[in-house]
């Protein structure tokens, strides 16, 4: 863990991989919604039409982690409890429990990248108070483990930062368990610039005395921030200067790696009500709901078409979605360690961006004295996630498939 370029958890050379390829959902004009709304003092419809999508009661929060710290409280974490969840997720989940004062607990996912039912129920304990699902790449999770979790009275999370869009047992990720968590960044399904919900009954929810609400100031900062990005990828987007700047060495790197820089320690966020800008901006993103879930799935088919002869010729597995399913993600898995790096640094020379997922909690120093399990799922070394989004069409989907496929072609010569 010491040397990071000499280790597979890291990329090599993490700035060869970080060439942006694509904007983002929002742009400029997008403003425009939530300047209406502050100026009249209007007030948004998102929690009334996200209570009805959902059927139950809606608390609009500053971000996901404070949605997630509030579940952690209603379902009574504390010193002296244990949650359990996924090592394979992002710190903020850990940075929750850790900052409501309970012990997380990993365990292991299946196969099919869901909660593992049967280690669960290994790790349970007295103290245990909650059970936090979190939907990996979006995909669905076990209802077995829902009901025996209701039935110990242990509370569901059901966390669907990752999974706003797929949907089982009739319902959207996110009301499936006691409580549902929502999350509106930038790379979440319904992209914006920040922002979270807590799902719940209208009941418990009412106990709970109104929290201050985050200052409009933040949400401009967070605004530009995302804006200045959108503008840097737009530049990049020019073939001639891309070129130069390659021919001279250089790469441009929008942010720091998830694995370049890990946590020293816990974060630690405010409970804030989110400010109606901020949801002026995500209800304008729902009311693109529809097209946005027609249009990525249309994007994964491409892709699936191109990643089913990579497979069969390179063994290079594209992650399928099943029914009911929205995948966040566009993510192959490689038959062998090592070869995401080779591959990142390939796409990268081509102007395609890619992503390397989370590295596993219990491997990151300021988490590993709460693992108690060995690396039993290796996955998370050979996944790659791969743009796929609107705005993307599929003329640029088939492009980066392709160029995996390109990839493949040329190792295999060698």
């Amino acid at each position: 863990m010491k040397d990071k370029n000499k280790n597979f958890h890291y990329p090599e050379n993490p700035k060869q991989i970080k060439f942006p390829i694509y904007a983002g959902q929002l742009s400029g004009r997008n403003l425009f919604p939530a300047v209406t709304h502050f100026i009249s003092a209007k007030r948004t419809t998102l929690a009334e039409k996200l209570e009805k999508r959902y059927g139950k009661g809606i608390e609009l929060t500053s971000s996901g982690s404070a949605a997630l710290v509030l579940a952690l409280a209603f379902s009574g974490a504390g010193p002296g409890k244990e949650v359990i969840f996924s090592s394979f997720s992002c710190p903020n989940v850990i940075d929750a429990v850790l900052q409501s004062g309970a012990s997380p607990v990993f365990a292991n996912l299946d196969d099919d990248l869901s909660l593992s039912f049967e280690d669960v129920k290994n790790k349970v304990s007295e103290r245990t108070c909650a059970v936090i699902l979190t939907h990996v790449y979006g995909r669905k999770e076990n209802m077995k483990l829902i009901e025996w979790a209701k039935e110990k009275r242990i509370r569901v999370i059901d966390d669907a930062a990752q999974a706003m869009f797929t949907k089982q047992a009739g319902t959207f990720a996110g009301g499936l368990g006691d409580f549902g968590i929502l999350s509106f960044g930038p790379s979440k399904p319904l992209s914006s610039i920040g922002g979270g919900a807590l799902i719940a009954r209208k009941e418990v929810l009412e106990k709970n005395g109104r929290l201050p609400m985050e200052q409009r100031k933040q949400v401009n900062a967070d605004y530009y921030a995302y804006m200045r990005q959108q503008r840097i990828q737009v530049l990049m987007r020019s073939r001639t200067l891309s070129f130069l700047l390659r021919k001279m060495g250089v790469q441009t790197s929008m942010k720091t790696s998830k694995l370049e820089v890990l946590p020293k320690t816990p974060a630690t966020v405010p409970l804030l009500r989110m400010h109606p800008v901020r949801q002026a901006m995500i209800e304008y993103q729902l009311s693109k709901m529809e097209r946005l879930v027609k249009d990525s799935s249309r994007n994964l088919e491409t892709a699936k078409c191109i990643f089913a002869q990579a497979e069969e010729l390179y063994g290079i597995k594209m992650i399928q979605p099943q029914e009911g399913e929205s995948l966040n993600y566009l993510t192959i898995v490689f038959p062998h360690e090592g070869q995401r790096y080779d591959c990142s640094a390939y796409l990268a020379a081509k102007g395609i961006q890619t992503c390397w997922n989370y590295l596993p909690l219990h491997l990151i120093p300021l988490y590993q004295p709460y693992s108690r399990q060995e690396d039993e799922h290796s996955l998370w070394k050979r996944v790659l996630s791969l743009p796929f989004k609107p705005p993307l069409g599929t003329e640029q989907v088939k492009y980066i498939a392709e160029t995996v496929l390109a990839y493949a072609e040329q190792k295999n010569k060698k």
